[in-house]
């Protein structure tokens, strides 16, 4: 029985926070588009989206001959189909994970995630599985918030991991997803880093790129 409750709050808490998502990313949206102009908007070809949500980055594909997003969660999933409703190239939504992508190797021209590494379950093979897919040549582009280089930062993150993680349905605050990506097989990286400013002093560190296969 406990295990149902539990399950039952997951679902819900789910349901919330998809249904919330675009309301509460609409505040910090503005600062948020260039780096998507900096992932989404860069990619061509075939092009695969890891953790595609409620779709916020589908207007910024401008160059697919074809787009396939991957969401396991049905909530942001069904907001997802609507809005890949009318759009000029091929789309295809699966619903997986990015740690286990039911997709053949060397199958398409970019990947791309936006503040997705932060919430899955295994950072590592979500970047190896992206490794996989893409075609010789390929890019991988990210943009990601991360772990804090500063003490002070880096201790009020995992301070507030646990609460916020909870919160979010998911989210690290504490991730060192660049050391991951740098780490991996990929090669060629080209990573900016900067730290998002907010009221009261709040600043998130984060980076944006790519790297090729």
């Amino acid at each position: 029985m406990s295990d149902l409750i539990l399950e039952n709050d997951i679902n819900y808490s789910k349901w919330f926070f998809a249904e919330w998502y675009d309301i509460l990313n609409s505040v910090v949206e503005h600062k948020v588009i260039p780096h998507r102009l900096a992932t989404a908007s860069k990619c061509t070809g075939d092009i695969l989206e890891i953790g595609a949500g409620t779709g916020a980055n589908i207007d910024f594909i401008v160059n697919a001959d074809s787009f396939t997003a991957v969401e396991p969660d049905i909530y942001m999933r069904r907001k997802l189909l609507k809005q890949c409703s009318g759009k000029n190239f091929d789309i295809d939504i699966l619903d997986c994970y990015g740690e286990n992508l039911n997709i053949p190797d060397n199958s398409f021209d970019s990947v791309f995630t936006t503040l997705v590494l932060c919430m899955v379950d295994d950072v590592e093979k979500v970047v190896s599985e992206s490794y996989r897919v893409l075609k010789p040549g390929g890019k991988f582009y990210f943009y990601e918030h991360v772990v804090s280089t500063q003490y002070f930062g880096n201790f009020i993150q995992k301070s507030l991991n646990p609460f916020w993680k909870w919160g979010t349905t998911g989210c690290n605050l504490n991730r060192d997803i660049k050391r991951i990506i740098t780490s991996s097989q990929f090669s060629d990286f080209d990573i900016k880093e900067f730290s998002l400013k907010f009221p009261l002093g709040v600043s998130i560190p984060n980076i944006v790129g790519y790297a090729v296969k």
